[in-house]
């Protein structure tokens, strides 16, 4: 299937569903229509549009997030179904249960994940500073008590894109791109923690109390380096804000084809696959979450 992101920038906009298709309006002439069935996400960047409630109505029912961002592109409101699950009950039962020490392992997989491909992320442009961290990477503990995460983190955005760098999400340019192409995936991954019966917002690292998606940012962080690999190779044109074309190429990310141990996949399922093995985890402690040895994308 090829998944669509559908972004809505301009002000003024109205959308509805008719014959089971998402139809963009402005004055009421039709800009377009998109089958439900194609769209992956729709982003909404404009600071006023209309949305009728039988939309809102068929976007929960089928599993579509809709995604409210800020000028800053980050996402400040994301409509999700409530229940959508027949498992759901018993499944956010164990996730809610589960035991500290399992939370801790769970949360040292995905920090080793991440920073393994950031090393990745650098050796692929020829950094040989892609070592230093994989020598963090043997440093990081259950649940990640020193906060290696962080240090990695210092260390691989300066190599990555200068010494005057520093990842700030209010800050345009690169940032601002970032701050995009991970929207794009947060909502990809939210899709499939709900479509799974899980709670968004019960993380295992992520703990923030205002913060409905911990769960969603705790998957995420394996798959970031996918977007900073993307940015990295535009950072030359990408230093204003971002542009219809740019905007174009991170949200084809999701029809890209990832590389796994058991052979291609699109990333979206890539993502189910991690998020049905966590369910694993959840249900049976001594299984191991499974992540891709490699997170990288078919040529």
């Amino acid at each position: 299937m090829t998944w669509r992101i559908v972004d809505i920038t301009e002000p003024g906009r109205y959308l509805h569903t008719e014959r089971k298709s998402l139809v963009v309006l402005d004055n009421k002439q039709e800009l377009g229509r998109i089958p439900l069935r194609d769209i992956q996400a729709i982003i909404t960047h404009s600071y006023y549009g209309t949305y009728s409630h039988g939309l809102l109505f068929k976007l929960a029912e089928c599993n579509i997030p809709l995604v409210v961002c800020n000028e800053k592109h980050l996402p400040v409101a994301l409509l999700v179904p409530t229940a959508n699950h027949y498992l759901q009950s018993g499944r956010i039962q164990a996730q809610a249960s589960v035991a500290k020490p399992i939370k801790k392992r769970i949360w040292k997989e995905l920090v080793k994940a991440k920073i393994r491909e950031q090393s990745r992320t650098l050796n692929g442009i020829n950094l040989p500073a892609s070592k230093f961290l994989l020598n963090l990477e043997k440093k990081v503990r259950s649940g990640d008590p020193n906060n290696v995460e962080a240090q990695a983190a210092r260390y691989y955005w300066k190599k990555l894109f200068g010494l005057n760098f520093h990842r700030d999400r209010h800050i345009p340019g690169i940032n601002a791109h970032l701050n995009y192409g991970y929207t794009i995936l947060r909502s990809a991954l939210a899709r499939a923690v709900i479509s799974a019966g899980l709670s968004p917002s019960l993380g295992v690292g992520h703990i923030n109390s205002r913060n409905n998606f911990c769960l969603v940012d705790d998957l995420l962080e394996p798959f970031r380096p996918l977007v900073d690999r993307v940015v990295w190779q535009n950072r030359n044109s990408w230093s204003e804000d971002i542009s219809k074309e740019s905007k174009e190429i991170l949200a084809g990310l999701m029809q890209r084809t990832l590389i796994l141990a058991s052979g291609e996949t699109d990333l979206f399922r890539a993502m189910v696959l991690v998020v049905n093995s966590l369910i694993s985890v959840f249900e049976n402690s001594e299984k191991k979450l499974e992540l891709p040895l490699k997170i990288e994308f078919a040529n």
